[in-house]
């Protein structure tokens, strides 16, 4: 159904109107702006290391290296659409970006990519995993945006987060907190913010949505 959907042979039917993929639809899945904890039982592994993660990445924000515009912009007129705030920055470092490895940057957080390689992502050449460290600079704002298919959600370790930091998603408000993992499917409409003086950091990861079998993960691979 999902195949002929995006080959335009059916019309594809949203049971929830915040919810638009880009790219991939796959219905009857169970339809939520954020995930509950107990579908992702390897969050314990990844929080457990929180404080060796942030480590490496305070080391990067050190050297002020690597790091790049998570967007590309072809002119300044293009960023208001996409960022708000007077001097708004949303920069990354990539360990992995549309599916292709990041090898240097891999190896200056090696930790960290020990962590990660060892979680269940989405691997699709060409496509996924995305993970990187996002870093969001103080009064800087992402616009409402949407993903590109529900079939991969998208989680959030948060590293450094000071006052007036949030994220929406499907209009519902989340307020990070340091080492604690959120999902969410960002096919749904989703915004965030740092209105503080500090900057704000998470790591970012694509992760399967876990209502998918591992027969359907191998058919959309």
């Amino acid at each position: 159904e999902a195949l002929s959907i995006y080959l335009l042979e059916a019309k594809a039917h949203y049971p929830n109107d915040r919810q638009r993929p880009k790219f991939l639809y796959v219905p009857h899945l169970p339809t939520e702006a954020y995930f509950a904890r107990a579908l992702f039982p390897w969050y314990e592994t990844l929080e457990r290391e929180t404080e060796t993660i942030r480590g490496e990445l305070l080391a990067l924000l050190g050297e002020n290296s690597n790091f790049e515009p998570f967007l590309k912009f072809d002119s300044p007129d293009q960023v208001p659409q996409y960022l708000g705030g007077e001097k708004p920055n949303w920069n990354a470092f990539f360990f992995y970006r549309h599916g292709k490895r990041y090898d240097a940057n891999c190896a200056r957080c090696p930790k960290t990519t020990t962590i990660v390689e060892s979680l269940p992502l989405v691997r699709i050449p060409e496509h996924a995993p995305e993970i990187c460290f996002s870093i969001l600079t103080p009064d800087s704002h992402i616009l409402p945006h949407r993903g590109s298919t529900n079939a991969r959600l998208v989680t959030h370790l948060p590293l450094i987060v000071p006052p007036d930091c949030a994220i929406v998603v499907g209009g519902e408000t989340h307020v990070w907190e340091e080492g604690r993992c959120i999902t969410f499917d960002d096919t749904f409409e989703h915004e965030a913010w740092n209105r503080s003086d500090k900057t704000r950091a998470v790591l970012i990861l694509d992760v399967w949505n876990p209502h998918l079998t591992v027969v359907e993960r191998e058919a959309l691979t």
